[in-house]
């Protein structure tokens, strides 16, 4: 069990209150750069064990079993189990989990969905599709971060219980691009499902329950993460239907411990989803060994507090950028997730947040091999903070990635903090495709607003790095620690590596970027920010105790204080060990 606070929880569980607040506090950093993280399902992932039905592989080589799979979870009472019998069962045609039932295999070595069709994701969990018939409803005062009241002009058209969203028109002072026009609302009624913004973009926006109406607020149950503004046009809206037997949303669905292959628009898609989740999934996107993937591992799109953890992404039919090949990716205003315990490996953004909304958390994942075909010695990042505008306030915790950073490609992110991670710079690949291209344990592009990078151990022990690079010359093709503020040209979709902008400019990335406790091998030592007093590092902005998945091994897994500064990270034991396990069975 994980203590927190006190309070002894199950493994993936989350306080009534998290430590963020304080723990940022003892750090120093200034009270606007945190938000309280407490993500994920409250309690945990529940564990069912009522079971609706059993569903075995078909009896006739090469039948499709996508009806029957169907058919047991259309019958199924919500808060019941469909279960999958050990076998292959090959299907043409997507699953869809549209309510609070779990699909369950007996393990990912045992049962194994195949999809052979061209155009399908592999398994939805949502109610397919989201319809949003009703206006958005505007807000009457500003909502300050930390609050969760919020007065609208009407609350009639809400009830406890919905899932909504809260955003606005584009902050000039911070959103320098948000026209990446298929994850928000926009003024083009093409651009996305959902209602019109006559004036503009919205890359800002937060998704919600409501927990309490009192009169024309609305009462939510996660506080407001970074402020919005009545002055640009802040409004709430919701999806009108299908309906659930929850609502038009669906909750407390799940995916377990299984294999699927196949997709060809993407594998996994949760869509509209809220306290749901993936657990021990292997997404094998490899044509080789799976039938492949073009698109998303896993899609976690417009959600709130979903959980994704224990689970494999890895491979794709064809790894270069355009979205053919990622991995995990929280888009479109989800927020207060949690994605943990993870392997992602293999892709070109393992790891990407897409105008994500806040709250979220990406934590103690082994996370590796982030390249393009279209130049192999270009080195991705392989956790992505910032992949279309505007993920803001969200935290990375305690995970192996060679390459930390944001882009600037689509828009700009904010407020982002990397806590603890270990960044070499050096990827699983490196020694057999050498990289030279964008080489560094953090790269910060252009025009990223108040980051932490705070506790984290960078670079790798007789690596070659320059501690810093923000201008060119040297640029690009010299290896870094850091590479700040690259990419100043771009915003709409294009790259332009080679220009930087002067990190003394007021709204460069570099000029309200906090670096502080991060031992790096370039230097040596541990460097702290002369900005910041305070000496410490708490062992969790969002745990104050041993996750259960760690056992006996230390945690905090990186220490850049202590005389071991890098120890053993279950994700990527795990992933070495099943790696030994298959090229045994090859030989």
């Amino acid at each position: 069990m994980v203590a927190v606070l006190g309070v002894v929880l199950a493994p993936g569980a989350v306080p009534a209150s998290s430590a963020a607040p304080e723990a940022c506090a003892s750090m120093g950093l200034p009270a606007d750069r945190c938000t309280r993280w407490q993500p994920g399902i409250p309690g945990g992932i529940p564990h069912r064990t009522a079971v609706c039905a059993t569903v075995g592989p078909p009896s006739a080589s090469g039948a499709d079993a996508a009806d029957a799979i169907q058919h047991a979870i259309d019958a199924c009472p919500e808060g019941r189990v469909v279960q999958l019998l050990a076998g292959t069962y090959r299907t043409r045609k997507a699953i869809v989990i549209p309510k609070g039932v779990v699909l369950r295999g007996a393990g990912p070595d045992q049962t194994r969905i195949r999809l052979e069709s061209n155009k399908d994701v592999a398994i939805f969990i949502t109610n397919l599709w989201p319809e949003y018939q009703d206006p958005a409803i505007a807000v009457t005062a500003d909502l300050p971060r930390g609050t969760s009241a919020i007065p609208v002009a009407s609350a009639a058209g809400f009830s406890v219980g919905d899932i909504v969203t809260i955003d606005q028109l584009d902050d000039p002072g911070y959103v320098v691009y948000g026209g990446c026009r298929w994850m928000k609302r926009g003024p083009d009624p093409g651009d996305d499902r959902r209602p019109v913004s006559p004036g503009g973009y919205r890359s800002q926006g937060q998704t919600a329950e409501i927990v309490a109406i009192h009169g024309d607020v609305l009462t939510i149950g996660t506080p407001i993460h970074l402020g919005f503004k009545r002055a640009l046009q802040a409004a709430v809206y919701k999806p009108s239907g299908p309906m659930t037997p929850s609502g038009p949303t669906v909750k407390a669905a799940g995916l377990e411990d299984l294999y699927v292959t196949g997709g060809a628009n993407g594998m996994i898609a949760m869509i509209n989803a809220a306290y749901s989740w993936v657990r021990d999934v292997e997404s094998d996107g490899s044509p080789v060994t799976g039938a492949g993937l073009n698109g998303d591992h896993l899609t976690v799109e417009s959600c709130y507090r979903c959980v994704v953890r224990d689970s494999y992404f890895h491979d794709a039919t064809h790894v270069i950028q355009g979205g053919g090949a990622y991995g995990i990716s929280l888009q479109s205003q989800t927020s207060d997730s949690l994605v943990e315990n993870n392997i992602v490996f293999n892709l070109n953004k393992p790891l990407v947040m897409r105008a994500s909304g806040g709250g979220n958390v990406v934590a103690y994942n082994y996370i590796d091999d982030a390249w393009t075909g279209a130049m192999e010695s270009m080195q991705e990042t392989t956790i992505d903070g910032g992949h279309a505008s505007f993920p803001y306030m969200e935290l990375f915790e305690g995970n192996w990635a060679a390459h930390l950073g944001t882009d600037s490609v689509w828009g700009n992110a904010g407020w982002l903090t990397f806590f603890r991670n270990f960044a070499s710079s050096q990827q699983h690949r490196t020694p057999l495709v050498p990289e030279t291209f964008d080489v560094a344990a953090v790269g910060l592009e252009a025009k990223g607003r108040s980051m932490n990078v705070v506790g984290n151990v960078l670079g790798a022990e007789g690596k070659a790095l320059a501690y810093e690079v923000h201008s060119n010359p040297p640029g690009t093709g010299q290896a870094a620690v850091y590479r700040i503020g690259h990419r100043a040209n771009g915003g709409n979709g294009g790259g332009d590596s080679n220009h930087y902008e002067d990190p003394s400019d007021p709204g460069s990335t570099a000029s309200t970027l906090i670096r502080h406790g991060n031992f790096d091998y370039a230097s040596g030592h541990v460097v702290w920010s002369p900005a910041v007093s305070a000496r410490t590092l708490p062992p969790s902005l969002y745990l104050t105790s041993r996750p259960e998945f760690f056992g006996d091994l230390e945690w905090p897994w990186v220490d850049p204080l202590g005389a071991v500064r890098t120890h053993v990270l279950p994700a990527k034991e795990r992933f070495d060990r099943l790696q030994a396990a298959r090229a045994a069975a090859r030989r």
